[in-house]
């Protein structure tokens, strides 16, 4: 009996090893595509290896690049929505929730004190964290109609309604929470 408990107990404990190392193992490949790869001067975004890009301010999760970046042309409201569809199809950076954002989200991005350039060579308001040749506005999920909003982050900013289908003049940043 007393040999019994004590291969038991040697089982328990060589189960429990086995657990906190495959354990840690998935843990820390975890953390591998969530490298942070650079860090903004004011430390408010953090970029990471795996193609995000953190807001430390806000908690949200950016694509770091945007849609012309990794398409490299213009997208109406439905074509953003699909993209995002296809995106979390593919699991991009691990998730399956991205999402357009809100304009209230889309418009964190714009401050006037950041200079980046946009894919036409012209000054755009957001953070060198995000890489320079994106497009110059984002579709958001604010919908009305034949309409949604577009975030611009050019010249002044703001937001504007479009038209869905014919509103092809814009981009598309993909967010997540």
């Amino acid at each position: 009996m007393f040999v019994e408990a004590r291969n038991t107990e040697k089982m328990t404990i060589a189960i429990t090893f086995l657990a906190l190392f495959f354990s840690a193992n998935v843990w820390a490949e975890g953390l591998a595509g969530k490298k942070p790869i650079a860090q903004s001067a004011d430390k408010r975004f953090v970029k990471n290896s795996d193609g995000t890009t953190l807001d430390k301010k806000t908690g949200l999760l950016w694509m770091t690049q945007d849609s012309w970046q990794r398409e490299a042309k213009w997208v109406n409201w439905y074509m953003a929505n699909e993209y995002a569809q296809r995106m979390n199809n593919k699991d991009f950076a691990g998730y399956r929730d991205w999402r357009l954002p809100t304009p209230e989200e889309a418009i964190t991005l714009y401050d006037r004190r950041k200079r980046n350039v946009d894919k036409d060579g012209d000054k755009i308001f957001i953070d060198s964290m995000f890489p320079k040749g994106a497009g110059w506005s984002t579709w958001t999920s604010e919908e009305k109609r034949d309409k949604a909003v577009t975030v611009f982050f050019k010249d002044e900013g703001g937001k504007a309604y479009q038209d869905k289908i014919s509103g092809v003049d814009a981009f598309l940043r993909l967010v997540r929470r």
